[in-house]
């Protein structure tokens, strides 16, 4: 059963779980965590700012753990948002400088039942790869004859580069820039900027990379612009803003990595899990299936030397269960060689 009644000994199991699960799960296992902690700013320290940073950590988690733009307008999202403080495990605040900061704690099942319940994209945790050109970084190779023009560039250029990193990793994207040694400067042509697709699309290939995205510091004539914008063939190579150019990429890359579970599919299953030595193994594996979105019933079928087998209940396909599980950190996907089990992993345990 999901929900077993809890004496002192599933206190004590919880209790060593939420201590070992942040050192467990990395940032491939984010669909996994036992909590998220996401960190605002808040107007001040009443109830009512405590309130509204409650919101908005809520809806940067959705982001987050969704990887889609529209998440946060959806109507279940909308609903939960106003309700936010019902996902909340415990929240803390601090201050720094002359900012007050909170840090809000989501129960990880309850955030991820939402989204699964409602038929909502559910990101898995592998985070797509994009090469990321900053002329402006290239253009320091040339010589400037006015100091004062190269320092501004030089001080645009590093905030352009802060900007693009704090929001990728909200939109769960990793940006790789070229190292432009030898080999990458033989493709660049600083002097022809319309050279600029071409040389991103034989560098990319080389770094093993599918998409890619540039930005602009500079207008045509060489002038400092307000607002960057940034191009890449994921926008068809229009000129966007920073902000918005990252969100499409995000929209659009990780539409491999996200689940999408109908709540009116269910499905039952058998699965084996090998490499369960000790006690606190057992612990862990069970855990991974008390708090994984799809399911929402499970049993244990048997235990003979270091496998262990379940019977669960899902919401969706195996295939969604599948996807899900193959991207935990602590499971290897195994070849099903036994009659009547669906899905075989062995468990990774840290010795």
């Amino acid at each position: 059963d999901r929900s077993p009644s809890r004496g002192l000994g599933d206190v004590y199991k919880r209790q060593f779980l939420l201590c070992i699960s942040s050192s467990l799960y990395g940032e491939e296992g984010y669909a996994f965590r036992e909590l998220y902690e996401i960190q605002v700013e808040l107007k001040g320290t009443d109830r009512a700012s405590i309130n509204e940073g409650m919101k908005l950590a809520f809806q940067n988690l959705m982001l987050t753990l969704s990887s889609n733009s529209e998440i946060n307008t959806y109507p279940a999202v909308t609903k939960a948002v106003k309700d936010s403080e019902k996902y909340i495990s415990e929240y803390r605040l601090s201050s720094e400088d002359d900012s007050i900061l909170a840090i809000f704690s989501f129960n990880g099942e309850e955030v991820r039942k939402l989204l699964s319940e409602n038929s909502l994209p559910l990101w898995i945790g592998i985070k797509p790869k994009v090469l990321l050109f900053l002329p402006c970084k290239s253009e320091s190779f040339l010589i400037v004859d006015e100091e004062e023009i190269l320092i501004k560039r030089q001080e645009s250029c590093s905030e352009i580069k802060s900007k693009i990193n704090s929001r990728g990793t909200k939109r769960n994207i990793v940006f790789i820039e070229p190292v432009l040694d030898l080999i990458d400067l033989k493709y660049l042509n600083l002097y022809e900027p319309r050279s600029d697709q071409d040389f991103l699309n034989k560098i990319s290939s080389r770094y093993g990379l599918e998409d890619w995205m540039i930005c602009y510091i500079q207008n045509e004539y060489g002038l400092l612009i307000t607002e960057p914008f940034c191009l890449s063939p994921i926008s068809d190579f229009k000129r966007i803003s920073l902000n918005d150019m990252i969100d499409t990429l995000a929209d659009e890359l990780s539409k491999d990595f996200q689940l999408n579970i109908d709540p009116n599919v269910k499905s039952e299953l058998r699965i084996s899990v090998s490499g369960v030595v000790e006690h606190k193994d057992l612990l862990n594996v069970e855990r991974i299936m008390e708090t994984n979105a799809l399911v929402y019933a499970y049993s244990i079928g048997s235990i003979s030397s270091d496998t262990v087998t379940y019977s669960l209940s899902i919401r969706g396909q195996v295939s969604d269960l599948e996807k899900l599980m193959n991207v935990n950190p602590l499971l290897t996907n195994q070849p099903s060689q036994e009659n009547g089990i669906d899905l075989e992993y062995f468990y990774q345990a840290e010795r």
